[in-house]
């Protein structure tokens, strides 16, 4: 008998004794109500999901991680070569939103198989830029790139909406910043160290894009059991969500801060080996500031995911390390000398282990606030803006590089002090962020009743 059963006509307590076991009957019922629990599928689909990511993303920066090599290869200069990763951004941002309707509307799974394939057929058409002539090398090469890039952000903007689908509401933090990092592209300095490597990287990366793709194909589209209240209640339509969200003042606040912190971190990931090697140091030296900003941002933003799901304390989290964020890029300002490499490397480690632990807070909050309007509009948007914002930043770094005569040549200091005062500005709206974490207040008031 259920709850719903126990009707008041039905059965009146005619004594204290007979009342209070007709409450013990009821709580013993509810509590023998299975809690909700993230299934072994979820993490499976989640590893799966980031594989996919990892190859997304080591195609996005396949030229970039190696600028010296890469440019010589393909016979063009470093500020053409840096439009490789621009075109993924500009896809990016253009095909970020439609992702959001083609989850609602074909759901997770289809997202991450067509993302998965379309993505393989990309780096397998690059590596045709192996065998045309020289000068056609780049032609062929950004054909692929824009190719993989188009279904790129079925996979970067889907944490948001499958935690919201597979995850308990203490698993979501975590497992957005595992959906959302990529650790992929750490090896690619390790990969190509050399002009004769590049064709063996673009075989491997094809073959390996294509192998992590077939897992997705035999995993479920549904959990079988709701992980939550909120997981199992409709949301507001598409379009209709849309509206709302464009109208949500404080999820504005949110998409800017989100943007300009996440757009700045990746910018600096793609350009930090250009920013580094005027001053001596090899290529080497470089990948390894690039890849510790991301290995240091998987610390931070498990840290961050974690505390999530045991106290929601989402505005507490920005308001704290924000101005550490802004902090960092300062000391960049000062740092960028020769033969300092441990400070340099120990900036990188502090500007990645900041500004990503900040990624599932903001793609969190912005689920909260606009509740019940579906996780994927206001994820999508932020991702759109984040690529936005990253190319706007990359081409404004790169635009006042210095030129040969300087000392260094080409170095980034002038960039560098930009830097500081967009980050800055970038994060004004942190001063008025505030809002109801609506989907958690449902959630937890299922838990209390439970």
């Amino acid at each position: 008998m259920s709850t719903k059963e126990l009707r008041v006509e039905d059965h009146t307590p005619t004594s204290f004794c007979e009342s209070t076991s007709f409450s013990s009957m009821i709580g013993e019922e509810i509590s023998n109500k299975p809690t909700p629990k993230t299934s072994v599928q979820a993490w499976i689909l989640t590893f799966t999901c980031v594989m996919i990511n990892c190859f997304c993303a080591v195609m996005w920066m396949t030229a970039s991680s190696t600028p010296a090599v890469m440019s010589l290869w393909m016979n063009i200069s470093l500020t053409k070569l840096n439009w490789l990763s621009n075109a993924s951004a500009i896809c990016n941002s253009v095909f970020s939103l439609p992702t959001a309707w083609f989850y609602e509307r074909y759901g997770i799974k289809t997202s991450i198989i067509l993302c998965g394939v379309v993505n393989a057929i990309g780096c397998w058409v690059r590596c045709f830029a192996i065998v045309v002539d020289d000068d056609k090398k780049y032609i062929v090469f950004m054909v692929g790139q824009i190719i993989s890039s188009i279904a790129g952000p079925l996979v970067y903007n889907i944490a948001a909406k499958l935690v919201a689908v597979w995850f308990t509401p203490k698993d979501r933090g975590l497992a957005n910043i595992i959906l959302c990092m990529a650790v992929g592209p750490l090896l690619l300095p390790v990969i190509t160290p050399t002009i004769h490597d590049i064709p063996r990287m673009l075989f491997i990366v094809a073959g390996l894009a294509t192998a992590f793709t077939i897992p997705a194909i035999f995993l479920p589209g549904k959990p079988t059991a709701p992980p939550s209240v909120t997981s199992t209640l409709d949301r507001t339509p598409f379009w209709q969500g849309v509206k709302v969200v464009s109208r949500n003042f404080q999820f504005w606040s949110v998409a800017v801060v989100a943007a300009s912190t996440i757009g700045m971190v990746f910018s600096v990931s793609v350009l930090i080996i250009e920013a580094i090697t005027p001053y001596g140091y090899t290529d080497q030296e470089a990948g390894l500031c690039a890849s510790i900003v991301v290995i240091s941002g998987c610390i931070g933003g498990g840290m961050t995911g974690y505390w999530l799901g045991k106290s929601p304390q989402h505005y507490m989290l920005i308001r704290t390390f924000t101005p550490l964020i802004i902090f960092t890029y300062v000391m960049f300002i000062f740092n960028l000398m020769p033969n300092s490499f441990p400070t340099v490397l120990t900036v990188c480690v502090l500007n990645g282990l900041f500004s990503y632990a900040l990624f599932p807070v903001y793609l969190e909050l912005a689920s909260e606030i606009t509740y019940p309007v579906s996780e994927s509009v206001g994820s999508c948007i932020i991702w759109s803006m984040c690529t936005t914002f990253m190319l706007a930043f990359s081409i404004l770094i790169d635009v006042l590089k210095a030129g040969p005569d300087a000392t260094p040549p080409h170095n980034m200091n002038l960039s560098m002090r930009v830097v500081v005062g967009i980050i800055t500005a970038g994060n004004i709206p942190v001063l008025w962020m505030r809002g109801n974490l609506k989907r958690s207040q449902i959630d937890n008031q299922e838990k209390s009743i439970c």
